[in-house]
């Protein structure tokens, strides 16, 4: 059975809560352990209150839980904020001149810490430095390895001077409470020294890696939160793969620089918010129109407007999934996971290559910050493939060129600038199969009609093989259950571990994700929801949007539904308190 170990680390922006999160996160997965590490912030350029949840196993980890057996409250905010969630026999650590608490109301059961942190670090590094103290403190309080940390900080920091300054804190302070302290404590999980070593990593950084290992060339963006991270990665990591990335003047120049770039024969990423993406969804329409695959990140927060910056939602699939005036075909997959984040942002870039559409990647605040311990990824069957591209002795055998020809399967052989013979018009416009504005001029303008009505047909030509060509949905558990969890995004892991708690209980539960919201994986859930027997929807928004998708395309209605809205991911203790609330 799993063995789990949660604690957090609270306190105002700027004391490095994250960071110390991190190094325990890192630490534990470089020593046979498995963590996820939970960042929580508020929409502000100083101040507030920063969180770090970071949740140990011996076991791979699907999502986190709230309740906590450590915290380690560096203000009095994160005292407030989260002591109540501290189990019975949990510690409190908090900073003895930041935190003042009533032990009268103080949570029963949990042992009261009070540690100078902050008094511990002189002059103007206090700020940057505490968290070292708070970690010594940690560990000398719950019998973490003092040393697996001092490993992590040697790497964590450019200069070694500033690292030894950290260890020495650190080291200082665990000698300092350690000495208080009856007997050490023995931490609950056991570590593997000489455990093959994994990676810690959040869903943008795996989107990021996915983008380089499939071959895109260029990306550009204007941050906006939490896609931006997307964009760091790329402008640091993109240079040493032959990747250029453009922090454009804002998101509507960044998508013309994207189909500029795709015009010219790039791979092509970008990534942003739903705000970001409100402004690009013109462009996005021209990307359609001209036929260029462009690959675009739109990871939710919660809206609309400016709405919750630094908070999660799943509010914007029916946005993005009919995003832009009129109608064309587009791939938009939702990954649910770190490996999906990885596997499917390789998938789309080929995707859309073959269909000539663009393809979105919509995740979410979420699953876009939160960082799981996961194996390395195996690229081994992973390959790049252009689709239907001329080369100059086709090109010579088939001219007139026509960069729009219509065909059987609704792709047309795609051309790049300075091949000869190639030359060709992207326009925005409604064309025919030379590319001209099928109203430029009196001949064209008398075809109109049925040259409007061949060019979109010709789209959706494309549908029914996109959509044998993706892994629409996904099952997970037995074949056949009483009630079966249908979900998407990042929603998963919280989903996947209740169902896991709930057929441990005797319950007969499976899960349904929906991996493809465009095209609509129609055929696939028609063949799975013919076995299922009672359904829960469970969205991270107010109106069901997948719920009503699923009706729309297949005719089936839902029996129930957890439809969750108040900024903060699912947990797996809410989601199995009601499959057994709907199996009752």
């Amino acid at each position: 059975m799993k063995q789990y170990y949660t604690c957090l680390f609270g306190g105002e922006a700027g004391y490095g809560v994250m960071s110390a999160g991190a190094m325990v996160g890192k630490g534990a997965g470089r020593n046979g352990l498995w963590s996820v590490v939970v960042n929580e912030y508020p929409s502000l350029i100083k101040g507030g209150l920063n969180s770090c949840l970071v949740r140990l196993a011996d076991e791979p980890l699907h999502s986190y839980q709230e309740g906590l057996d450590f915290l380690g409250a560096m203000s009095q905010p994160a005292y407030d904020g989260f002591a109540a969630q501290v189990k019975k026999g949990g510690i409190i650590l908090y900073d003895s001149g930041a935190v003042k608490v009533n032990p009268e109301t103080a949570p029963d059961g949990v042992r009261l810490i009070p540690v100078g942190l902050v008094q511990s670090v002189p002059g103007d590094a206090a700020r940057v430095m505490a968290n070292s103290a708070l970690l010594g403190a940690f560990c000398a309080l719950t019998g973490f390895p003092q040393d697996i940390l001092t490993q992590v900080m040697a790497t964590e920091f450019p200069k070694a001077e500033v690292a030894q300054q950290n260890i020495s804190l650190l080291t200082e302070t665990y000698k300092r409470v350690a000495a208080g302290m009856a007997e050490q404590p023995k931490f609950p999980l056991a570590f593997s020294p000489g455990a093959e070593r994994k990676m810690l990593l959040n869903g943008n950084d795996a989107i990021a890696m996915g983008a380089v290992q499939g071959g895109c060339q260029f990306a550009a963006g204007y941050p906006m939160t939490p896609g931006s991270s997307i964009l760091v990665y790329l402008a640091d990591h993109g240079p040493e793969y032959g990747l250029v990335f453009k922090q454009a003047e804002d998101e509507i120049a960044a998508m013309n620089m994207l189909i500029g770039a795709s015009f010219a024969g790039a791979r092509v990423i970008g990534a942003t918010s739903g705000g970001g993406f409100s402004l690009m969804v013109e462009a996005l329409g021209f990307a359609a129109q001209a036929e260029l695959p462009v690959v675009m990140v739109e990871a939710q927060r919660g809206g609309p407007s400016t709405g919750l910056p630094t908070r999660t939602m799943q509010a914007d699939l029916d946005f993005v999934t009919y995003a832009s005036q009129g109608e064309f075909p587009r791939l938009v997959v939702a990954p649910g996971d770190i490996e999906e984040c990885f596997y499917e942002t390789c998938r789309l870039f080929n995707l859309t290559d073959k269909y000539q559409v663009p393809g979105i990647i919509l995740t979410d605040k979420y699953l876009a910050d939160t960082a799981f311990t996961r194996p390395h990824f195996d690229t081994s069957g992973l390959g790049i493939s252009r689709g239907k591209l001329a080369d100059e002795t086709w090109l010579a055998a088939n001219q007139p060129y026509k960069r729009y020809q219509l065909t059987a399967d609704g792709v047309s052989v795609r051309a790049f600038p300075g091949q000869a013979g190639g030359r060709h018009i992207a326009t925005s416009y409604t064309h025919g199969e030379d590319g001209f504005y099928s109203s430029g001029n009196r001949e064209h303008a008398a075809a109109e009609p049925a040259t409007t009505t061949a060019g979109i047909d010709k789209w959706y030509r494309k549908v029914p093989f996109m959509e044998a060509d993706i892994p629409g949905v996904k099952l997970y558990g037995p074949a056949e259950a009483e009630l079966t969890v249908i979900a998407w995004g990042s929603t998963k892991g919280a989903v996947l571990e209740a169902m896991e708690e709930a057929c441990q209980d005797g319950m007969s539960v499976n899960f349904l994700q929906v991996l493809y919201m465009a095209p609509f994986p129609a055929q696939q859930m028609n063949r799975l929801l013919k076995t299922v027997k009672k359904s829960l929807l469970v969205e991270g928004n107010k109106t069901g949007q997948l719920g009503r998708m699923i009706r729309a395309y297949t005719g089936y209605k839902t029996d129930d539904s957890y439809l969750k809205y108040d900024s903060r991911p699912f947990v797996p203790a809410g989601i199995l308190a009601k499959i057994k609330e709907v199996l009752a």
